[in-house]
């Protein structure tokens, strides 16, 4: 199933971490798992965890790998987790990144 996923993908426009976000959340509630159980795979908290699928924290490599094994992610997807962030990237208003938010302020 992963090669069909990879080939499919290959065909397709790139990945965005969006993309990846819901692929995830899809997968996790079509097998029933929790974030809990996600964490203990990734060997970090719940809290962490979930931010991480939802594409809040970066993983590493080996994070990334096991995350892609549980839910079968395409390799772009693996990739994907494995970059930084832009904060406060959820779909809000008003930036939630202090940076941006200062910034935001300020005009």
């Amino acid at each position: 199933m992963k090669r069909d996923a990879d080939a499919i993908s290959a065909m397709m426009k790139p990945l965005k971490r969006t993309d990846v976000t819901e692929l995830i959340v899809f997968r996790r509630i079509k097998k029933g798992i929790k974030w809990s159980e996600v964490a203990k795979k990734l060997g970090q908290s719940k809290e962490w965890t979930t931010a991480a699928c939802l594409g809040q924290m970066q993983m590493t490599k080996k994070q990334a790998e096991t995350l892609g094994r549980l839910f079968d992610l395409p390799a772009d997807a693996v990739l994907l987790l494995q970059t930084v962030p832009y904060k406060g990237s959820l779909p809000t208003a008003v930036p939630t990144d202090p940076l941006i938010y200062r910034f935001y302020e300020l005009v």
